[in-house]
Parts: structure tokens; C-alpha cells; sequence
């Protein structure tokens, strides 16, 4: 393999490595069912591309594309030799990138509306990743100038928005993006959301743990300070965000400080920040209350897994809650019976992270009961209006092989968000 490079003196970034070429025997997998062909299947013709290029369609029923979906595939396709076709997604999505740096967060084929941008950091901070990836691991590829291009956009994009106010809480930090979706009555009463042009105040945890590792990941294959300095700056922010009553990472952080909802993946995704920016006590904490203070389990098949959220109610807003209220499952997070398989397999590899290496195991393997024939897992196994669907998810099906191929790996030899 080609050596990568590396930035003397950067300890923070010393220590990660991209994705491997895979084994020549592939490793023992858990599932009966291959999902690749689910992954595969998902790519579709991206024409602002030219021939090769793709995008992966995460609904075909309304034929919705989204960015952070085609991202996972990316990386899930990397890591079974599929350089090729990760490249093909690589070229479909810098086609999609806009002159600023950002991408649409989602769109309903065949083009975006360029009327309102939609726009969230976190999914440019993953498109970005993904790109880093691809060069990181190898000097050749077709998709070699795309991949660049589109990774040095979603810095600038990120970094225009990163905020530079010494006292404000959300210092360091990364805007949420672009674009609010309110929600209103049509003439029928019926609920609909409207998008609104908004340039968003507010900085999401998780956001900024996708450009944390995005930003050190991109320093890494460009060896610029710029990146490793955007990196620090986040990590910072995102050390002022622990709540030590909860153990993990608050939900955001508004200029009037950080909120107190406890959401999974500001515990499961703060554990492997945590640990890969030296806090191993806290990262082990955020690990531990990840998957004992969100596990739940699906009633219909007996998979275990975990839940978005630890409490609160179902859907934010009044208005909200008085139109669905009276249809929803439950009114409280915490009185929910229901299963996130993408959100479950963070919690497996942030178990993982802190040593916890059967329990990384069980934790996928408890998912199984909810594998299709066509190798998907749902979205969740619940149904909450305008929160999550129960169709096949291409997030989910791609989150739980990113786990499992670093739990095939030597622990001290990870890929995937390395320390």
C-alpha cells in the first residue's frame, strides 16, 4: 500500500489511518444475508455527472436522494475493494456540489430546487469524509480530482460557518447549515412542513463530531495547518459540551448555551470523539450510558438495539404534538418500544472504542431480526411522523457493515473515525 502521508508534530492526527485494502479472506460475517447488493442496487445515473457518475437514492418510492446516504456507500464500498464504484458516487456528488462548498441535504429526483437551500453541515462534513477517504487510501483512482475538489469545498463551506466569538458557548463550533422546515395546517387541516431560507444559528453536537473528524482527516491527505487548526477549534467546542450530570454530550449549543435533551448519538458518536481526542474516562462513561440509558427492543421480532432519544416527546411543537398526539405510538421517547439500527451500530462501535469487545458483538448480532431478505435494515422499527419511516434504510444497512468491518479488524488497526 501506498504510505500515507504524514504531519510531524500533529499528535492528533498521528495516530489515524484510512481505510485498508480489504483482506484477501474476506472476515466471518454476521449476517446470513449480504447486504450489498441492497447498497449496490440503491446507486442510480447522476447525468450532471456524465455516464459514470452516481448518487445513492435513499427512497425510490419518491425517488428522494441523499447526500449523507451516497457518503456511507462510499465508505462501505471502499472497504469490500469497490474503488470503481465509490469513485462512480465520488464524481455524482461533486457534480451536486454547489460553488460554495455545500451540497443539498436531500432532494427528490430529478434536480434540487436552488429556490431554498437545504443544507446541513453534518452531511457536507460526510461527503467531505468520504472524499478524504478515497484519497487517503490509495495514490490512483479516476474519481482522484473529484474527490479532492469536492473535500476542499466542504472545508470551505464548514469553515465559513465554524464560529469565532471568544464567550459565546458555541465558540469553535460549526453552524447547522442552511434552511428550516416549519410546520403549518393546509386548507384541510392536515399537517405539511414548508421550507423556510433561514441561515441556521444554532450548532449541532453531532454536526460537529462529522467535521472534527472530517477537518483531521483532510489535514491528514493535504498535510495544510488550516484543517488541523479547524479540527482543534471543534474538539474544543465539543469538550465544553459535556454535561457531567448525564454523562455524554449535550443534544447542541444555542448562543445562550447548550441544551439538556438526550439524544443517542451525542452519546454513542461523543464517545468515539472522546476517545479519539485522549479522553479515554469520559469516552468510556459516554459509551456506558449509550447503551444502557437508550436500549430498547422491537416487540414484533425481539431484536434489541437502542433508541434516538432517552425521553422527551415524540415530536417537538405544540402544533405538532396537538395535531399527531393522538395517532402517535407513545407520547415519551422513554415510553417507546422501538429499535434505530443506524443509531444501534454507533453504540456497538463506540463499545467497541473503549475495549468493550463482546458487548460491540452482541450489539450487532442483536440487530439481525430486523435483516430483510434483500440484506436491508428498516430505518426504525417504529413509525414517527416527520421523525423516522420503518422502510429500508440505506444508513442503517451501511452503518452496521462499517461497524462490523472494524470489528473484524485488530483493534489497534482501525479505519473508521480512527483515534
Amino acid at each position: 500500500m501506498i504510505r500515507r502521508a504524514s504531519i510531524a508534530g500533529l499528535g492528533l492526527l498521528l495516530a489515524c489511518a484510512a481505510p485498508p485494502r480489504p483482506p484477501a479472506t474476506a472476515p466471518a460475517a454476521t449476517s446470513k444475508v449480504d447486504p450489498m447488493p441492497f447498497l449496490r442496487g440503491a446507486l442510480v445515473p447522476w447525468p450532471d455527472a456524465g455516464s459514470r457518475g452516481r448518487l445513492a437514492l435513499t427512497d425510490p418510492e419518491s425517488r428522494r436522494v441523499a447526500a449523507y446516504d451516497s457518503a456511507l456507500v462510499v465508505l462501505v464500498l471502499m472497504r469490500h475493494g469497490a474503488r470503481a464504484e465509490a469513485g462512480a458516487v465520488i464524481e455524482g456528488l461533486h457534480a451536486l456540489q454547489r460553488p460554495d462548498g455545500s451540497l443539498p441535504f436531500s432532494f427528490v429526483l430529478p434536480r434540487p430546487d436552488e429556490r431554498i437551500p437545504y443544507v446541513r453541515s453534518g452531511a457536507v462534513a460526510w461527503v467531505g469524509y468520504a472524499a478524504a477517504e478515497y484519497l487517503d487510501a490509495e495514490r490512483g483512482g479516476s474519481a482522484r480530482a473529484e474527490a479532492l475538489a469536492l473535500a476542499r469545498g466542504a472545508a470551505r463551506y464548514l469553515l465559513a460557518r465554524q464560529v469565532s466569538a471568544e464567550g459565546d458557548p458555541r465558540d469553535g463550533l460549526v453552524r447547522g447549515g442552511e434552511g428550516t422546515y416549519r410546520y403549518e395546517l393546509d386548507a384541510r387541516r392536515r399537517l405539511r412542513e414548508r421550507l423556510h431560507a433561514e441561515d441556521i444559528a444554532w450548532t449541532s453536537i453531532e454536526h460537529n463530531v462529522d467535521a472534527y473528524f472530517f477537518f483531521r482527516a483532510l489535514a491528514r491527505v493535504t498535510g495544510e495547518e488550516t484543517y488541523v487548526a479547524a479540527a482543534a477549534r471543534v474538539g474544543r467546542g465539543l469538550e465544553r459540551a459535556w454535561s457531567a450530570a448525564r454523562g455524554q454530550l449535550a443534544r447542541g449549543v444555542s448562543a445562550s448555551g447548550a441544551d439538556d435533551v438526550p439524544a443517542l448519538d451525542c452519546a454513542s458518536w461523543g464517545s468515539i470523539f472522546l476517545g479519539a481526542a485522549g479522553d479515554r474516562d469520559r469516552a468510556a462513561t459516554a459509551a456506558s450510558v449509550a447503551d444502557a440509558g437508550y436500549a430498547s427492543r422491537d416487540p414484533r421480532t425481539a431484536a434489541r438495539g437502542h433508541r434516538a432519544q432517552g425521553r422527551g416527546p415524540l415530536v417537538e411543537g405544540e402544533l405538532m404534538m396537538q395535531v399527531l398526539g393522538p395517532t402517535l405510538p407513545a407520547r415519551d421517547w422513554a415510553e417507546l418500544d422501538v429499535v434505530w439500527p443506524e443509531g444501534s451500530a454507533g453504540v456497538a462501535l463506540a463499545a467497541w472504542r473503549a475495549g468493550r469487545v463482546d458487548r460491540a458483538r452482541e450489539i450487532l448480532d442483536a440487530l439481525e431480526p430486523l435483516r430483510a431478505a434483500d440484506g436491508s435494515v428498516p430505518t426504525s422499527t417504529v413509525e414517527i411522523p416527520f421523525v423516522f419511516d420503518t422502510r429500508p434504510s440505506i444508513a442503517g444497512t451501511a452503518w452496521i457493515e462499517l461497524v462490523r468491518f472494524e470489528l473484524e479488524r485488530p483493534r489497534d488497526q482501525p479505519t473508521f473515525w480512527a483515534p
